[in-house]
C-alpha cells in the first residue's frame, strides 16, 4: 500500500465533459486507495461530477484531501441515505445514494479497490448510449430471467446470504420476465431516466420479507444492485476478462477489481499502482 501514497504527489484532476457522475463510499482507511481508483477512471472517462459518500469514519484530514486531489467532489454523509425499506451498514447507503444522483445523469459505482489500466470504449461508449453495465464473472455471461438463474443458484451449497437471496429470486412474487446478473456492484453504471429507486426499495421489502433478519446481512446491497442494474433498458455486461476481478485478468485487460483481500495476496496491486503513477508523471 505504500506504492499507492504517491497519488498524494500527483496534481489534482479538473471535471470533464462526459456526461457521468461518479460515485463512491469510501471509509478512512481507503482515502488513499480510492484516488488512485479515481484518477486512473477519471483518466478515460473524465466525467462532470464525482460524489464520494463519506463513512463515519472519514475526518476532516481525509475530506481536506480528497477535495485537494478532486476540487469539484461533492462530499455527502451516508447518514443522508437511509430510508425504511433497506438495511443500514454493508454499503446500502451508497446505493441509495446513486438512486438519487441517477435521476439526473448516468452514475457509475466505482470501488476504492479498482484501477483503470487503459482505455474503456465500452464503458465510455455505454455511458453516451445511457447504457447501463455491469462488471462480470464468466466468459459471455447473459442476464437471465429469475427462474433460469434461481434455479442455478438451488445447486449450491453456500450459506452466504447472496446466495441464499439468488435462489430465493423466483419466489418472491415478481413478474417471469424480470431478469438477474450475478455482477459485481464494485463497478456498475447507472442509467438515467429510470426509477432506480422505486425499483431497490420494492426488491429490499420483497427480499426482507422472504429472509427475515439475513436481510440485513453484509452482501445483500450487492444482489440488489445487481437486480437493479440487470432490469435497466439494455443493460449489458462488460467483456470479460478485459473488465474483471484481478484474479482473474489476462494481458488483454484494462480494469481490474481487486476485490476484498486480493490487493495484498501478492505484489500486483503495487506494481499496477506503480505503472499508473508512473504514466501520470509522464503525461
Amino acid at each position: 500500500m505504500q506504492q499507492a501514497k504517491g497519488v498524494l504527489r500527483t496534481p489534482p484532476v479538473q471535471p470533464g465533459t462526459l456526461p457521468l457522475t461518479t460515485l463512491s463510499m469510501v471509509h478512512t482507511r481507503d482515502v488513499v486507495p480510492y484516488l488512485v481508483a479515481f484518477k486512473s477512471f477519471h483518466r478515460q472517462a473524465t466525467g462532470q461530477r464525482a460524489v464520494v459518500v463519506c463513512d463515519p469514519s472519514i475526518t476532516p484530514a481525509d475530506r481536506a484531501t480528497l477535495r485537494a486531489h478532486i476540487p469539484h467532489l461533492e462530499l455527502r454523509d451516508a447518514e443522508e441515505f437511509t430510508h425504511p425499506s433497506i438495511p443500514r451498514g454493508g454499503t446500502w447507503e451508497r446505493l441509495f445514494a446513486i438512486s438519487e444522483y441517477a435521476t439526473r445523469q448516468f452514475t457509475v459505482q466505482l470501488d476504492a479497490d479498482t484501477l483503470a489500466t487503459g482505455p474503456l470504449p465500452e464503458v465510455c461508449d455505454s455511458i453516451l448510449a445511457n447504457r447501463p453495465f455491469v462488471i462480470g464473472e464468466v466468459l459471455a455471461q447473459r442476464i437471465d430471467p429469475l427462474a433460469v438463474f434461481a434455479a442455478t443458484a438451488r445447486t449450491w451449497t453456500s450459506g452466504h446470504v447472496q446466495a441464499l437471496a439468488e435462489a430465493s429470486l423466483d419466489g418472491i412474487g415478481l413478474p417471469p420476465e424480470t431478469l438477474y446478473v450475478r455482477g459485481c456492484s464494485g463497478f456498475t453504471g447507472f442509467r438515467t431516466g429510470a426509477d432506480m429507486r422505486g425499483c431497490l426499495l420494492d426488491f429490499s421489502e420483497r427480499m426482507r420479507s422472504k429472509l427475515g433478519d439475513r436481510w440485513r446481512d453484509w452482501g445483500t446491497e450487492q444482489v440488489t444492485s445487481n437486480f437493479v442494474v440487470a432490469n435497466q433498458t439494455d443493460a449489458r455486461v462488460l467483456p470479460f476478462p478485459k473488465y474483471a476481478s484481478a484474479h482473474q485478468t489476462d494481458a488483454n485487460s484494462v480494469f481490474f477489481h481487486f476485490i476484498g483481500s486480493v490487493r495484498f495476496r501478492n505484489r500486483r496491486y503495487e506494481r499496477e499502482t506503480a505503472a499508473f503513477l508512473r504514466s501520470l508523471a509522464t503525461g
